[in-house]
């Protein structure tokens, strides 16, 4: 096997959870079942088995990079949002968008807006009117930036559909359920033809625009005009706002998907996590003539996806994949207990392996990037690490562990803190916020200063 340079150079000051860890819900390594949400008991024992596979999963010879850190961290527990009374054990899900200056945390029960500064809650959902009761647990959810449709965020869920969710202009506390994909009309409008018909398991056949398992992974475009969805169906399904119909469904891998990003810009190349160890590519068709390149750019003119490329570094399944570096840089985290770099190359078409960074003891679950090199991983291992990728090199430091969550870390966040960046006599100090939620359904935020140039 072809080694890879170890990345992490600094490894922190937290200790990783017990032997005995029990994650609240699994991470599916195989096509997942149907069933809307099943009993905490037999999640907790799936959940059990992957992370004692995790545990025991080779990982790629890394050796240490010697390089000491130009960085100074410091951080600080800033808030517990704790699970509602009705639902004490329900997981919660994360997203930040810091352009706007929010984050979102998303429950089987409510979808709530947060202010980065205060933390106060600024738009949250009414259960008794948004009827989500059926739609099982949330397994995913994303900020819809550049206002699409003036959604604020969507929200993937068990039962195999995503919803839209919008804050209201009649009542701005409120955050209410727009939409629910796939919509009526669209199902009604392409039911009648059988083609549209396709099967998914034996003598049971769908809609090729509903997903037949648990949405684990959304994403969106940079302007908020498409929507990216992966599932356990092993499929990849791309969406039109605010058309809310949608335009591709394409088979992404050979087992279960759990992970999409989207690389920012006009056209961003998408890239989607599998069970089957591997990250696959997806990039616009590029056009063939002038009438192609015209129509390509006009508003109402949506792009299709092809398979491009596919990345095969990991020894384990793919729970996790975040862009960063403006879209040059990808991070991709697995079973096998580390965060996979992948970079753009000249001599390369799409992106190639250049490191991984180490420290979890168990599979990681999640990966969040922001800013110019600032990446957060959550882990079965119970912690939260923060890498600071070095300004001249691609080295990256742990500059934070957080190691005070009771229970598996599903789900992270990072953004950039508004008025973030000081100038002082020693270095430029940045300030973030991060997110962490963990299947037991506490939601915890930090403060992060990291000084550089030292």
């Amino acid at each position: 096997m072809k080694l890879l340079p170890r990345l992490c150079m600094a490894t922190g000051h937290g200790a990783a959870g017990g032997d005995n860890d029990k994650l609240g819900a699994a991470v599916s390594s195989s096509s997942g079942s149907s069933s809307s949400t099943g009993s905490s008991s037999s999640s907790s024992a799936a959940a059990a088995a992957v992370s004692e596979a995790s545990s025991s999963t080779s990982l790629p010879s890394l050796p240490s990079l010697s390089a000491g850190t130009s960085n100074a961290a410091s951080f600080a527990h800033l808030k517990t949002l704790l699970p509602l009374p009705a639902a004490p054990s329900s997981p919660a899900v994360v997203a930040a968008d810091s352009s706007h200056g929010f984050f979102v945390v998303a429950r089987p029960a409510t979808v709530a807006l947060h202010d980065l500064s205060t933390l106060e809650s600024t738009s949250s959902s009414d259960s008794s009117i948004d009827d989500t009761a059926t739609a099982g647990s949330v397994k995913c959810v994303a900020c819809v930036q550049g206002g699409g449709g003036g959604y604020a965020a969507v929200t993937g869920h068990q039962d195999g559909r995503l919803r839209l969710w919008r804050v209201s202009t009649r009542a701005p506390g409120r955050i209410r359920l727009a939409a629910a994909l796939p919509t009526v009309s669209d199902r009604v409008r392409r039911f009648p033809l059988p083609s549209n018909h396709v099967p998914v398991r034996r003598h049971h056949r769908r809609l090729w625009i509903e997903h037949s398992d648990a949405v684990s992974g959304v994403a969106a475009s940079a302007d908020g005009r498409l929507l990216f969805s992966v599932s356990w169906d092993k499929t990849l399904k791309v969406w039109a706002v605010p058309s809310l119909r949608c335009l591709q469904s394409l088979p992404a891998h050979d087992d279960a998907v759990n992970a999409v990003a989207v690389a920012p810009g006009e056209g961003g190349v998408v890239y989607t996590g599998s069970a089957d160890r591997r990250v696959r590519v997806w990039a616009p068709r590029p056009p063939t003539d002038k009438a192609a390149v015209a129509r390509s750019h006009s508003k109402n003119k949506y792009p299709v996806y092809d398979l491009v490329a596919t990345l095969s570094r990991h020894t384990a399944a793919v729970n996790a994949v975040a862009v960063g570096c403006g879209g040059q840089v990808l991070y991709s985290g697995g079973n096998d207990r580390c965060v996979v770099v992948w970079e753009k190359e000249d001599s390369a078409s799409h992106m190639v392996a250049i490191g991984a960074l180490r420290g979890h003891r168990k599979a990681v679950l999640s990966v969040a990037c922001a800013g110019d090199g600032m990446v957060v991983s959550g882990s079965a291992d119970r912690t939260v690490r923060a890498w600071r990728r070095e300004a001249d090199s691609r080295a990256h430091a742990c500059v934070a562990v957080f190691d005070v969550h009771r229970s598996a870390v599903r789900s992270v966040a990072v953004a950039v803190f508004p008025e973030q960046k000081k100038q002082g006599g020693d270095g430029e100090e940045e300030e973030w916020r991060v997110c962490s939620a963990s299947f037991d359904g506490e939601v915890r935020v930090w403060s992060l200063r990291v000084t550089t140039g030292l």
